[in-house]
């Protein structure tokens, strides 16, 4: 049997086995990404925040905020709360927290709000920086509230799968959007919130079935 096919049957074995387990007992980085816009070929990132969930808790030490050296504020200032002053003196190398995040991504979940969007940005930045091929399981918390929607037949009106209004469906505190680090700490309470809504047998399958997949990041 060949190296490459043994590879492939333990990576099925490892897949299959993970089915079974409980949610819990996963790790996971919520992430979100402030940008000057909507289109990944055109603009750029700003900032980057996430928060990481251990044993089904949030562990606030693990927060970080990251602004990027190459950050381009102009009239975004007013939506970001991030000044030319903050690049210039707190701005982070795009590659350096791209490997960084990759390092931490090894063995967790990544989960967003949105991932189309999120997941748009990451890959175009990991072929500008022409990082090696890396893969990740992620969980899309408006995804799973779009299913959630759809099963129940409860109609959602437009706007209504904004993190924000997601939030509130659950109870959650409103919050100061537009600012990476809080919308990944709203998007960590917000997953906490679905998963707690499935049942304690809730297992990262039934996730993944609502609003997730694995993403492979490359340079081509």
């Amino acid at each position: 049997m060949s190296f490459a096919l043994m590879q492939k049957l333990s990576a099925w074995h490892v897949s299959r086995q993970s089915v079974k387990r409980a949610w819990s007992e996963w790790d996971f980085l919520v992430l979100d990404i402030e940008t000057s816009g909507l289109d990944p070929k055109q603009d750029h990132i700003v900032s980057f925040g996430w928060v990481c969930i251990h044993k089904g808790v949030i562990e606030l030490d693990t927060a970080r905020h990251i602004v990027l050296d190459s950050a381009q504020i102009g009239d975004s200032v007013g939506i970001h709360m991030i000044t030319d002053s903050d690049v210039q003196q707190q701005g982070k190398k795009q590659e350096s927290v791209l490997r960084y995040l990759r390092h931490l991504l090894r063995e967790r979940v990544l989960v967003m709000h949105h991932a189309p969007m999120e997941l748009g940005f990451l890959k175009q930045a990991w072929q500008t920086e022409a990082l090696p091929t890396f893969s990740a399981n992620w969980l899309d918390t408006l995804a799973i509230e779009r299913t959630k929607a759809n099963r129940s037949q409860q109609p959602i009106q437009d706007g209504g799968f904004r993190l924000g209004v997601c939030r509130e469906r659950y109870g959650l505190a409103e919050y100061q959007g537009h600012d990476a680090l809080t919308d990944a700490l709203a998007t960590a309470e917000l997953l906490l919130a679905q998963i707690a809504y499935q049942g304690r047998n809730c297992r990262l399958h039934d996730l993944n079935q609502m609003g997730g997949g694995r993403v492979r990041f490359t340079t081509r």
